[in-house]
């Protein structure tokens, strides 16, 4: 799956084709247009003022207190986005908008959206990390209105993800204690003890994280099953033997491998025989094939974010292995483009779950 140039006209064919179009042009300036705009009238409410009917571009300025002829503006670009339609001069969400854009659908990406804006701000630091190497370290420097946003929009993310993630893990017969490292907003463990009714789970993360993750966790109703705990994945003493499953969604990107390496050992120790071990993540092509336009993107912002970037499924078994587990076959998430599942289990003569088909 990768962005880029569509041609919607017989000349555009040729154009392309010929190769005459100046595409870095396209890359550069459209992209951050389009992305811009979808963030603005994200934040504004203008997908929102759209959902009970359609209105002309007055009219929603009126409701969303923004000045007709800009207004009018952004909405034709939405219309050549299809994220609007117009017909007789009145705008309304198209069948994309009204599942993912609006606030309180149960699909809705309105959440992440506001984080963009947070990421939009990193990526202007680009040229700084291509110079120097240093990451930005987002956790160290974030306000709490920015952990706000972030445990929102993470949340957003995990719940289109976190029913196919439930359904794909083989969780062992008899397991009752899940430990879910890095996922404060709880949606995979609330997901993962809804498919499992005798499963209980503890979600480590920052103190901040859970701090703004709570709210979020509490709407979900789980009660006792699934509780939080302030720590740090590297540090927190996970125990020995206590765990029937270890799950670990969209973290080990923000580790080099050697530190992943000594915390797969760490969740080893802390797995009871015939445990599971679960690494959910962005997936980074292997070194014999070529990079793919989504892949080495989360590559290179988590690079410029965090600590590393992405993984490949080879790198993080091998982690796995190493801590004495035995790596299962790699899967791929079909909610999830570019994300995958990478588990293993603790032998044991009685007890390996097998992975789902």
């Amino acid at each position: 799956m990768r962005l880029g140039l569509v041609a919607e006209r017989l000349l555009d064919w040729v154009a392309l084709a010929s190769g005459r179009v100046p595409t870095p042009i396209i890359d550069a300036l459209p992209g951050l247009i389009i992305a811009r705009a979808l963030m603005a009238a994200t934040r504004l409410g203008i997908f929102d003022a759209l959902a009970a009917s359609a209105l002309p571009a007055e009219g929603l300025a009126t409701l969303c207190a923004t000045d007709p002829v800009a207004t009018e503006k952004l909405l034709n670009l939405l219309v050549a986005q299809r994220y609007l339609q117009r017909t007789q001069g009145r705008y309304s969400l198209t069948a994309t908008a009204r599942r993912w854009l609006l606030h309180d659908g149960p699909q809705s990406i309105h959440a992440y959206l506001r984080y963009n804006e947070l990421q939009w701000d990193w990526l202007g630091r680009t040229e700084a990390f291509v110079q120097t190497g240093r990451p930005i370290r987002f956790h160290q420097e974030m306000a709490a209105a920015d952990w706000d946003l972030y445990q929102q929009g993470m949340l957003a993310i995990a719940r289109l993800t976190a029913p196919e993630v439930a359904w794909r893990i083989p969780v062992p017969s008899g397991a009752n204690q899940l430990l879910d490292i890095g996922g404060a907003h709880g949606a995979y463990s609330a997901a993962l003890c809804r498919r499992h009714p005798h499963l209980s789970a503890t979600i480590l993360d920052l103190p901040e994280a859970i701090e703004y993750a709570a709210p979020l966790l509490a709407e979900m109703g789980m009660g006792e099953r699934v509780r939080q705990v302030a720590g740090d994945a590297l540090t927190t003493d996970l125990g020995i033997a206590r765990y029937d499953v270890v799950f670990i969604a969209n973290l080990v990107h923000h580790f080099d491998a050697a530190t992943n390496c000594a915390l797969m050992q760490r969740v080893a120790r802390a797995l009871a025989p015939g445990g599971l071990c679960v690494i959910q993540e962005g997936i980074r092509p292997g070194e014999a094939e070529q990079p793919r336009q989504l892949e080495a993107c989360g590559d290179f912002f988590f690079a410029l974010t965090s600590e590393a970037g992405l993984y490949s499924f080879a790198e993080m078994s091998a982690w796995q292995r190493a801590a004495g587990l035995a790596p299962l076959h790699p899967i791929r998430l079909l909610t999830g483009p570019g994300q995958g599942l990478q588990m293993a289990h603790k032998p044991t003569a009685t007890r390996q779950p097998q992975r789902r088909r």
